[in-house]
């Protein structure tokens, strides 16, 4: 088998637009698995976040989470990899956006602290971050003065917001803190036609190809070994650098553009169909 291992994005992605994994696409992760590829489910949610993707598949091999912040053993919680954020620079971050009008959330790595996010004005929380935090049944804890030790197992600090704001904020929180951190834009998981962004700031050097990488290092992968399915603008560092960088039907075009293959939207079974390709050995 030409490759060795294979990172699946879940929004957009492995789920359909109903949010859930169609049998098609679940028939297919099990044939990849049948034929000796290692599937990693490779996505911007934390571990709560991803658990219905792993009870569907019902399966225990590690995922990449948090945008390539952390690699952990779905089944247990424990972190098997942590890419966090300086205490002192979270808290920072968290400072700069909570003089805006959102909410700040603070993804947090759950086998530490016990906890999915720490969040600071609640009472600015959107529609769609209420809803979201219900979906998964997170825990959080609300905070109003954050303290250094609050910052301790921070992976990322984020806001939701209307998505014509991310742009500028985005530049300026490059500006104020740049080289050291990582920061990132993009559509929400929604459950309407809610124009919201996601606005993520990470440590310096946090990937979905990162935390591929340290799970390829680990096992022995090449980077040539690898394909990547995604859709979505988070995706396009792990797009370009593996042996095959798939690209959704329904992906934004700078996936289109940088891919080396294309599939059917996540509507269509477009999972399914990029692995019917990859074990008929087509791409």
């Amino acid at each position: 088998m030409k490759y060795r291992l294979l990172a699946l994005d879940l929004d957009g992605t492995l789920f359909g637009p109903n949010g859930r994994i169609s049998p098609a696409n679940l028939d297919a992760v099990k044939r990849a698995e049948q034929a000796g590829i290692m599937i990693a489910l490779c996505t911007g949610r934390g571990w709560n976040e991803s658990q219905p993707a792993v009870r569907q598949l019902g399966r225990a091999g590690p995922m990449v989470l948090a945008n390539g912040a952390m690699v952990c053993d779905p089944t247990t919680g424990q972190t098997l990899h942590r890419a966090e954020l300086e205490p002192h620079l979270a808290l920072e971050i968290v400072e700069y956006l909570d003089a805006g009008p959102d909410a700040v959330l603070v993804l947090m790595d759950p086998e530490p602290t016990g906890l999915d996010y720490l969040v600071t004005s609640p009472q600015l929380m959107t529609a769609n971050t209420l809803w979201w935090f219900g979906q998964i049944d997170a825990r959080i804890k609300t905070i109003d003065r954050p303290t250094v030790r609050d910052m301790h197992h921070a992976l990322r600090v984020g806001i939701v917001g209307p998505s014509g704001r991310m742009p500028k904020l985005a530049r300026a929180v490059r500006q104020r803190f740049g080289s050291g951190v990582f920061v990132q834009h993009f559509s929400a998981v929604k459950q309407d036609d809610e124009d919201v962004h996601i606005l993520e700031v990470f440590a310096e050097g946090v990937s979905k190809w990162a935390g591929v990488r340290w799970l390829a290092d680990i096992h022995g992968i090449t980077a040539d070994q690898i394909v990547a399915i995604g859709d979505e603008i988070n995706d396009l560092q792990l797009i370009t650098q593996v042996g095959c960088g798939v690209a959704m039907a329904n992906a934004v075009e700078p996936i289109r553009h940088a891919a080396d293959c294309h599939t059917l939207s996540n509507a269509e079974d477009g999972v399914a169909h990029a692995v019917d390709q990859i074990l008929a050995g087509k791409w």
